[in-house]
């Protein structure tokens, strides 16, 4: 065929030089040119397999060198692409060795790709530039791709990784559209500080703090809950190419006190060279109710005189009364009591859908990537959904081999329908547990409302139907990096980061239309607005510079500095005895007490590092680093603190003698480093701050809170040692992690009360020591590993101990909630353990009962805390208390599988906590308006009357068991390959979030906390459920 070819040219260059002195010589040549440019194009094919297993491998690029002509493997391994003989070509997976290859005249190629050894070779991100390999850590690092994450379509990026990562309690405190969540890694670090670690995405440091701008009217006391949406809400997953898990000190150097809990690096897509290509996806989601609790359904109500708190009611003494725990109760019944299942009137089943378009391309020089994300998502409340409307782009640029240029810009516009969310009576789940179940709520007047409830109590579906709570979020999250490398081994990184966002809250609560509701509750109605504007910047320079000493040493120098400033004003307005016919924030007559409310934060960070890394033979890998921190929260002679830190990995596997071993990496690893807090206290703590007031009609200022500042205030700092091993067996078919870590908080930051002669109540004091320690295990076993079949199984497992181990007095109360939880600090315990009244028992653990047969408190000295007995045995003294429950779990574990059959995958995952107490208040409160399991047996007289007031006011009652096992994702797809011309892929999805639970709880659900993201209050009283989540899931590339 050439031949032929050739011939015809030939003629057409003859009858061309017949013409040469007709035409010019430029044109000839161009045609010459175009005619063996012709002559040298062809199709070139082929198929791209493993080396490990020789299995086709579908997604390799392959990209003609130089160009930005590019084709794709598809699900059997084939390529196609049109080139040249000069061409050379390019064969890249991520996982894999790139390789490249010359075109020449060869028109087929077999090509086999090498898989990297993923447990030690495999590049991670340590810095918001900064890369290494795993075997030169010499800490714990897990990390996680996009495609582990996004399997059962998580809304957000929080439950994306619940379950996937050794040492994290990920939990979601609320069933909410938006509801928060709390990532803890090795444990509670701080009291009044935050235990979350720090999150940064592309170089930017993300602010996920909580603040509440609808439950103004919750009151918090001197508690620490941190209730509404943390700011993790606002990222797509869909956008995250991996995110990278920093425990301990790991992170230290780069990023210093702001990495004291931890960093969660996330790593967001990003162009490619290549034509442009296209990924649709668009989901439908179902959200129910997982779990009802028990109802009393009882056609039978003792006699009372109302109908409220009929169980527990006293009444006059009669011969059908009797005393219990000094109050008589009324043991007569009536029967053809019509009661009905309030949670068909809350809940409701909840549509979502989650729509997404992306595109990436570029050639040598520039690449991009740019999204669009429409996410709308209805709680299982009635009239509660959440809404995230998202557009990203992504920008990088070479200008020459010295420097490049990245840009990313990426907003985000959030709104959301809410009900109260627990901690106050009225919210949708604390107006049905306060209610007696005997009235029918959908029962209107003759001019269609509502109809009052128990005295004082609000009829649930006015909080559905009438009340107004909105919250909006419009955020921009925006960096600029650049990257020069000057000369050979050396390369500078800057990164300027912001987050910015401005939150906007408005709730409107009307009138009831019925009378004798509580006026606690705003029986004349109820009005807020609140704005919160927040600006985060932050400068990071890091310098390398790798020095080759010789072919067995190489050294690799770091420095680079950083700073961050913190803004933020927030302004709350509060009013209650509403105008008729207003819903604005005009509609209040009077203002609530403490309104309006104005604050401003302020505050700025900054910090340098020097780290060496000496690598012997690539397998024997020693860092040193040093880093000093300022912050502006603290006094100068204060604000300025030095972490020092060093860290050795050993690659075992390399040594000549484990050659021949099964096992095919072997790594063994240690760290001490020492970090600090430089945010857990607010930027005027150590001050003295007035509140303006009156007094006797004049004006006045007062101490606010009552708090004396301390300008002695010093950050926490923590020292933590880690030891730890990596091996791979079989030729990594087989991993295993395991790491112990020992880490020891001093300087602890506590509330300490003050005598009243100081004109104060408390102060904070840097009086405390705390201590956490623990094991991570994490096993990964590929037990099929063939073409067309492949499945995986894993196991996480972490325990975490941790104990105060120093206060300035035996134990004082942390926090003083709504649910009146008695959450104590006491040395020598965990942190935030229940201490309260609990049961005199026996000697061998059972019941002390009184001589009428009920439970009772125990008394006894309350100096010592020892019980004593009477006469008859029974309890006496005063009454005491002691340590009744622990919310910190014995252990976490996580287990689950990923199987693949030719185009069918599946996954599934378990994850739980185990050992963990919750202070229940809706569990006791059941019992005592009626509508609880026990009233049921007290009715049916499975239990005493009386049984329930004698344990009603014992706190150790409202503790029971909160582990729990869930299922909590299970996905099936089917990758349909290619389906045309235009549609390179076709991925149909089918998932399950929060599927069943294996637990003892007797309320909804035992992961929710009404503490919202507190680093210490847990406890439940009213929150929402987490809703079990069905999807359907279709993705299309072109």
């Amino acid at each position: 065929m050439f031949q032929n070819y050739f011939y015809i040219s030939d003629l057409i260059i003859k009858k061309q030089i017949m013409k040469m002195k007709k035409t010019k010589l430029i044109p000839f040549l161009m045609l010459l040119f175009v005619q063996f440019a012709l002559a040298q194009n062809k199709t070139v094919s082929g198929i791209v397999k493993s080396k490990t297993d020789g299995l086709p491998l579908p997604g390799v690029s392959v990209i003609i060198k130089g160009t930005t002509k590019s084709s794709v493997t598809d699900f059997d391994g084939s390529f196609s692409i049109s080139a040249s003989e000069k061409d050379v070509l390019t064969f890249s997976s991520v996982g894999f060795t790139s390789q490249s290859v010359n075109v020449g005249d060869k028109n087929s190629f077999n090509i086999v790709l090498v898989e990297e050894v993923r447990t030690l070779n495999e590049v991670v991100v340590l810095g918001s530039t900064v890369r290494v390999t795993r075997k030169e850590l010499g800490n714990a690092v897990t990390t996680i791709k996009s495609e582990g994450l996004n399997k059962a379509k998580p809304v957000d990026l929080s439950s994306a990784i619940q379950g996937k990562i050794a040492g994290a309690q990920v939990s979601q405190n609320s069933g909410d559209p938006a509801g928060g969540f709390t990532i803890k890694l090795r444990g509670t670090s701080s009291i009044l500080g935050s235990s979350d670690p720090l999150y940064v995405i592309d170089g930017v440091v993300l602010n996920n703090a909580t603040t509440n701008v609808t439950n103004l009217n919750v009151s918090k006391g001197n508690s620490n809950l941190q209730i509404g949406q943390n700011r993790s809400s606002d990222i797509n997953p869909n956008d995250v190419e991996s995110i990278e898990i920093l425990s301990g000190g790991a992170a230290a150097a780069i990023y210093g006190s702001r990495a004291a809990n931890g960093v969660v690096l996330i790593s967001t897509k990003k162009g490619k060279s290549g034509e442009p290509t296209f990924n649709f996806s668009t989901s439908i989601t179902s959200n129910s109710l997982r779990k009802k609790v028990y109802v009393n359904m009882s056609d039978k109500q003792f006699v009372n005189s109302s109908a409220a708190l009929f169980p527990i009611q006293n009444q006059p003494a009669s011969a059908t009364t009797v005393s219990v725990a000094g109050r008589n109760l009324e043991t007569r019944t009536i029967s053809g009591i019509q009661r009905y299942d309030y949670q068909d009137d809350i809940f409701t089943t909840g549509i979502g859908n989650d729509t997404y378009f992306s595109m990436r391309g570029g050639d040598d020089k520039t690449k991009y990537f740019t999204s669009v994300g429409y996410l709308k998502n209805e709680g299982i409340i009635k009239n509660t959904d959440f809404t995230r409307i998202g557009a990203k782009l992504r920008l990088q640029h070479e200008f020459n081999d010295k420097l490049s240029a990245s840009v990313g810009l990426n907003y985000i516009n959030s709104s959301s329908n809410e009900k109260p969310d627990g901690n106050v009576f009225w919210s949708p789940i604390n107006s049905v547990t306060i209610t007696n179940n005997i009235y029918d709520l959908n029962k209107r007047d003759s001019n269609g409302n509502l109809m009052a409830v128990d005295p004082v109590r609000v009829n649930p579906l006015s909080v559905i139907e009438t009340f107004n709570i909105t919250q909006k979020t419009d955020r921009m999250i925006a960096d600029l990096q650049l990257n020069y490398k000057p000369f050979k081994n050396f390369n500078a990184d800057f990164i300027f980061g912001l987050d910015n966002y401005n939150q906007r809250g408005n709730v409107f609560i009307p009138r009831y239309p019925y009378a004798g509701v509580n006026t606690a509750y705003f029986n004349d109605g109820y009005v807020s607005e609140a704005t919160n504007r927040v600006v985060q910047l932050n400068n990071d320079l890091n310098l390398r510079y790798v020095w080759d000493i010789n072919s067995n040493l190489k050294l690799t120098s770091y420095a680079g500095y950083n700073i961050q400033t913190y803004r933020d004003n927030l302004f709350a307005l509060e009013g209650r005895d509403l105008k008729p016919f207003v819903e604005t924030i005009n509609a209040f007559n009077t203002l609530v007490p403490g309104s309006p409310l104005a604050s401003k934060a302020s505050y700025n960070l900054w910090g340098f590092y020097l780290q060496e890394t000496i690598a012997f033979k690539n397998k024997l890998f020693v860092t040193v680093a040093a880093r000093n921190d300022a912050s502006t929260i603290f006094a100068k002679a204060n604000r300025s603190q030095f972490f020092p830190k060093v860290s050795a990995s050993y690659v075992l596997s390399d040594e000549k003698f484990m050659k021949d071993s099964f096992v095919s990496s072997a790594r063994l690893r240690a760290s001490w480093g020492e970090s600090g807090s430089l945010t857990a206290i607010t930027p005027y703590a150590r001050f003295t701050n007035y509140a303006s007031g009156t007094l006797i009609g004049n004006s006045a200022f007062t101490l606010e809170g009552l708090k004396q500042g301390n300008l002695d205030l010093k950050p926490e700092r923590s020292s933590t040692y880690e030891v730890g091993a990596d091996f791979g067996f079989l030729k990594d078919r087989i991993n295993l992690s395991f790491n112990y870590y020992n880490a020891d908080i001093k300087d602890l930051l506590l509330p300490v009360q003050l005598a009243p002669s100081s004109g104060a109540t408390n102060t904070i004091q840097n009086v405390g020591l705390m201590n956490n320690k623990g094991i991570e295990i994490g096993l990964r076993y590929d037990v099929i590993k063939k073409e067309g079949l492949n499945l995986d199984v894993f196991v996480n497992y972490s325990r975490n101990r941790n104990k105060v181990t120093d206060l300035p007095q035996q134990r004082f109360q942390l926090d003083n909630n709504p649910a009146g939880a008695p959450v104590f600090a006491e040395k020598d315990q965990p942190i935030g353990i229940y201490y309260g009244t609990y049961f005199a028992r026996n000697a061998d653990g059972s019941l002390l009962l009184t001589p009428a047969g009920y439970p009772q408190t125990e008394r006894g000295d309350a100096a010592t805390g020892t019980p004593s007995r009477d006469a008859n045995g029974q309890p006496t003294g005063s009454v005491l208390s002691k340590k009744i429950g622990d919310p910190n779990p014995d252990y976490i574990i996580a287990f689950g599988a990923n199987f693949n059959y030719k185009k069918f995958g599946m996954s599934v995952l378990f994850d739980g906590v185990q050992g963990v107490d919750v202070f229940d208040a809706d569990y006791r409160t059941r019992q005592g308006v009626g509508n609880g399991e026990l009233v049921a047996k007290e009715l049916n007289g499975e239990l005493p009357r009386g049984y329930i007031w004698s344990i009603y006011n014992i706190e150790e009652f409202r503790v029971v068991d909160g582990s729990y096992l869930k299922l909590r994702e299970v996905s099936m797809s089917y990758d349909f390959g290619k389906l045309n011309s235009f549609f390179t892929n076709m991925t149909v999805t089918a998932s399950g979030r929060n599927l069943y639970s294996w637990d003892k709880f007797p309320s909804f659900d035992p992961e929710t906390n009404s503490g919202g993201q507190s680093s210490v209050a847990k406890y439940n009283f009213g929150t929402v459920p987490i809703p079990r989540t069905y999807s359907l899931a279709v993705k299309f590339q072109f």
